[in-house]
């Protein structure tokens, strides 16, 4: 996927201004900064959940032009990508299979029949199959964002977006989601990652992006970021999140 010159804004404030990046297919490509630098705005704009204002979105043979956007470029990218959200985003009045099969059935038009098989095998494969006939309020917040994992993978995205995946959860629901975003990680999906869970980030992605006031300031691999940041901005980040720059060696 490539985002060449994206910009967004809501009124007068400028939130994306300008942004160029490319996510390579296979690799875990994470994005940190501090709160409203525009992480999570960008991924909206790449599932298209928000309008960009211009700017462009390339990804395979799609290519959507934000200023004269066609309707079936847009449902190709969204057919293309799956986003995790940071509130899980289930329907509570359905069970955990139904939440999975959802997609498939709407937006890949499967019979429920063969949206029910694809969803029992995601829902196995981050644990929750014994929990599959189980509603929302019946699962913990950890069970209920691997549902929402589940829920993308079913899709086979080209493209993973993960907005705060762990923002939502108690401390002790944590772990169990990034294993299973790991495994995912390990298993050669493309993701595009917003965490603060900074172990994690220099655990699992392949390059780090760094974004303040809507720009992206630098970029590169975890432990080069971490250890040698650029940016005078990004080592102020990062002192503030370690307490100490030195625990980020």
């Amino acid at each position: 996927m490539q985002i060449i010159a994206l910009k967004k804004s809501f009124g007068k404030t400028a939130v994306l201004r300008g942004i160029d990046l490319t996510v390579p297919d296979g690799k875990v490509t994470a994005v940190i900064g501090p709160s409203g630098s525009g992480k999570s705005t960008l991924l909206r704009c790449l599932d298209y959940l928000e309008k960009p204002n211009s700017g462009r979105i390339v990804l395979d043979d799609i290519v959507l032009n934000a200023e004269q956007p066609h309707k079936k470029d847009i449902l190709a990218l969204r057919r293309s990508t799956a986003m995790v959200f940071q509130q899980f985003n289930l329907f509570r009045g359905r069970t955990a299979r139904e939440n999975v099969m959802e997609g498939l059935v709407q937006v890949k038009r499967m019979s429920e029949k063969e949206a029910g098989v694809i969803a029992e095998h995601y829902l196995n494969e981050v644990g929750l199959g014994s929990r599959m006939n189980y509603y929302p309020r019946q699962l913990s917040g950890g069970q209920q964002q691997r549902v929402g994992i589940a829920r993308a993978l079913a899709l086979e995205p080209k493209v993973i977006l993960l907005d705060e995946p762990t923002s939502a959860l108690d401390p002790e629901m944590i772990g169990e989601v990034l294993v299973v975003i790991g495994k995912q990680a390990k298993q050669g999906k493309t993701m595009l990652i917003v965490s603060h869970e900074m172990d994690f980030v220099r655990e699992i992605a392949d390059e780090v992006v760094f974004m303040d006031d809507g720009l992206i300031l630098e970029q590169g691999p975890p432990r080069e970021l971490f250890l040698n940041p650029v940016h005078e901005r990004t080592r102020q980040f990062l002192a503030r999140v370690f307490q100490n720059f030195d625990y980020a060696i």
